[in-house]
């Protein structure tokens, strides 16, 4: 019988280990997926304004490999935000067909519960998720440099207009204000007067927002 209690203990051992090890992944899954919707309801909160939101239309058009005047189509088919639509071409880049996913949102799931159904990588998600936030920062201090001459030319069907769904309405005023944050302070640094001082208003507008952007989630 004592005979019997190292081997019990020791199956208690390697079950308890088995189920830190599966805690620990979840953990790393549920951070991986945390990490891509922060910065996709980023993105999608700054769309609420007209520029911004022809920006990263055009951002992700070109990261994604469709015309601007598709993800506009597409999101109006599906009532999606613009980050929820990049998971949903995320999904597609690894074989999902964009009219499975939009069967099962009409369904009534989200697009985190087809997502996670469709074993999405997060990790690569969240990693793109990265990249095109950095592309949409880019492209829109290039929008407001003084010099125009490397700006692309506009897709002719694509209205920034009509570019809207009610789920760009399931934002708090705090994601937008701080999504605003960082569109005025690329907006900002692209118009300041080369070898000038700014003034008091916009130096201080950029140190606020400068302040919201250079946060421990950007990186």
């Amino acid at each position: 019988m004592l005979a019997c209690r190292p081997k019990r203990f020791a199956i208690l051992l390697v079950i308890a280990l088995i189920a830190l090890t599966l805690a620990s992944v979840e953990s790393a899954f549920a951070s991986d997926q945390d990490k891509a919707d922060k910065r996709l309801r980023q993105i999608s909160a700054m769309a609420a304004d007209p520029i911004a939101r022809a920006i990263i239309n055009r951002t992700m058009a070109d990261f994604v490999g469709a015309k601007p005047v598709e993800l506009e189509r597409q999101r109006h088919a599906m009532d999606l935000s613009y980050g929820s639509l990049f998971i949903a071409h995320q999904l597609t880049a690894r074989g999902t067909r964009m009219i499975d996913v939009a069967l099962e949102l009409q369904g009534g799931k989200t697009i985190f519960d087809v997502a996670n159904q469709h074993n999405a990588n997060w990790k690569q998600i969240a990693d793109n998720a990265k990249e095109l936030e950095d592309k949409i920062e880019d492209n829109i201090y290039r929008h407001f440099l003084p010099s125009k001459t490397d700006q692309p030319v506009p897709d002719e069907k694509y209205d920034v207009q009509s570019d809207s769904v009610k789920a760009d309405q399931n934002f708090s005023v705090a994601e937008i204000v701080k999504a605003r944050a960082v569109y005025v302070f690329w907006r900002n640094r692209a118009t300041r007067p080369q070898g000038k001082s700014l003034d008091p208003t916009t130096a201080s507008i950029l140190d606020k927002s400068a302040d919201t952007w250079d946060k421990g989630d950007r990186h």
